[in-house]
């Protein structure tokens, strides 16, 4: 089966830790198909002395050992320069990941594993999403898009994504935290857990230490948590935030069902920047994603680490082996 590897911006990052990634984990099993800007492919290849070899897509190439790739340029106001934000970026970013899905619909690939792209290029070239988990739901089912950030045996999945701290509150509610928690036992079971434990943190600090310092979990989480547990999902909580992650770290959880963003990703881009993988829940497809962003103040440096890249692609590997899906 197929994996599909989108470029993501091409002034970040993304065609060199594809192009690393590739070297340091040949394919055997898998065949890789990446979407993106052949030129630009080509072009850091050869400023990496890369000895990988690339072919367009719809051409075809004599040699067996190419890597296909299909070429979606986007020639108006082309402005190739790595480490430039520019709307051009975004436009190239948002070609590559809609033809992916599209592939990924039509089970043509097996799975996406997405290079980063820029939110504000992503703006600037008139494609008004938050990131890529939403763009992903938008193309595919619409249904609540859900992430979840795993570093080796950690994993954290999201009730709410990018927006405002002060939006992120007023989006808590017990109904959008049960399913959010019903998503990710469902995806957990389909990655090998039997009996997923999940734990739910508190807003505030001391998790509101029973109402002094914010009523939110007696009005909002707890609710939500007595319900999950009423239908049968082993989950406990609120747990202080700020000690939730020692004790998933000690095995006492499979997983946290965090609250807003900067409540997973601090403490797992500290225990594991470089192998932090992304990996959207609730779609009809599988798609995991490298845990930075395109860096683009080291983009012409060409040092960039492929790490986490890899690991997103093993992940993706995972879950077409274990044949994951989501179905409501």
């Amino acid at each position: 089966m197929r994996l599909g590897l989108t470029m993501g911006d091409p002034n970040g990052v993304g065609p060199e830790i594809i192009i690393r990634a590739l070297q340091q984990i040949q394919p055997t099993e898998w065949q890789p198909l990446i979407f993106g800007d052949w030129h630009v492919l080509q072009e850091i290849n050869t400023i990496l002395g890369s000895p990988l070899q690339f072919c367009k897509f719809d051409e075809g190439d004599s040699k067996e050992s190419a890597i296909p790739v299909l070429d979606l340029a986007v020639s108006i106001n082309r402005e190739w320069e790595p480490g430039k934000l520019c709307a051009w970026g975004g436009e190239s970013s948002y070609c590559f990941l809609t033809e992916a899905i599209q592939w990924a619909l039509e089970k043509k690939i097996g799975a996406i594993v997405t290079a980063p792209l820029c939110k504000e290029a992503l703006h600037a070239a008139g494609h008004f999403f938050p990131g890529h988990t939403e763009i992903l739901s938008h193309h595919t089912n619409g249904a609540l898009p859900v992430m979840m950030l795993a570093v080796d045996n950690l994993r954290a999945i999201h009730v709410t994504l990018h927006m405002s701290l002060r939006d992120a509150i007023a989006a808590l509610t017990p109904e959008r935290i049960v399913k959010v928690i019903t998503i990710a036992d469902k995806a957990l079971r389909q990655m090998g857990i039997e009996h997923p434990r999940l734990a739910v943190p508190g807003l505030n600090p001391h998790a509101g230490e029973n109402a002094l310092f914010g009523t939110e979990e007696q009005e909002i989480i707890i609710p939500a948590i007595e319900e999950a547990q009423r239908r049968g999902f082993d989950c406990q909580g609120p747990f202080p935030p700020d000690t939730i992650f020692l004790h998933h770290r000690d095995n006492l959880f499979d997983a946290v069902i965090t609250l807003y963003h900067d409540q997973a990703h601090i403490p797992f881009k500290l225990l594991g920047f470089e192998r932090g993988v992304n990996i959207t829940l609730g779609l009809p497809i599988i798609r995991t994603s490298v845990d930075h962003g395109t860096a683009f103040d080291r983009a012409s440096q060409f040092q960039s680490d492929p790490e986490s890249l890899i690991h997103a692609i093993e992940f993706a590997q995972m879950m077409i082996v274990n044949n994951y899906q989501f179905q409501e």
